[in-house]
């Protein structure tokens, strides 16, 4: 199977420092080499740069860097629609904002291609919440209509 590495580089969805080094690290780690001998081809795009912010608001006052995060939002599901075209795209994130732009593309390219959607989640502890609802004002899943 031919699959995409993608970096998404993101941290304004969690209010920590240091979740940006998540992409760098996993890159680090060896994580192409283990691809590559279980068989799999590689491309890796490197590292998704967000859209050009714009103003953002929200009803919900708790609501944390909503702008920054829908750029980045716009910049990663561009790219999950563009990197499942003819591969296996692997996402190394960042804070766990990056699902709303990987699923938003991720489905659209599955309904382009009338094919099932089928995301493996891998992350820290799951935290499933929409703009309305988010616990301390940090966007992890913008739930969508998919």
């Amino acid at each position: 199977m031919h699959c995409t590495i993608v970096g998404a580089p993101i941290q304004a969805g969690s209010g920590r420092m240091g979740c940006e080094m998540g992409p760098s690290a996993l890159r680090t780690a060896g994580l192409a080499g283990a691809l590559t001998e279980l068989g799999h081809t590689l491309t890796d795009l490197g590292t998704i740069v967000p859209a050009d912010m714009r103003p953002v608001v929200h009803g919900n006052a708790a609501v944390k860097a909503l702008p920054e995060i829908a750029a980045w939002t716009a910049a990663i599901s561009e790219t999950a629609y563009a990197a499942s075209a003819d591969a296996m795209p692997i996402f190394l994130g960042g804070d766990h904002s990056i699902s709303a732009g990987t699923l938003a593309g991720i489905a659209r390219r599955a309904a382009k291609a009338a094919r099932p959607r089928l995301v493996l989640w891998l992350d820290g502890p799951p935290a499933f919440t929409t703009r309305d609802t988010p616990p301390p004002g940090h966007l992890d899943i913008c739930i969508i209509n998919i």
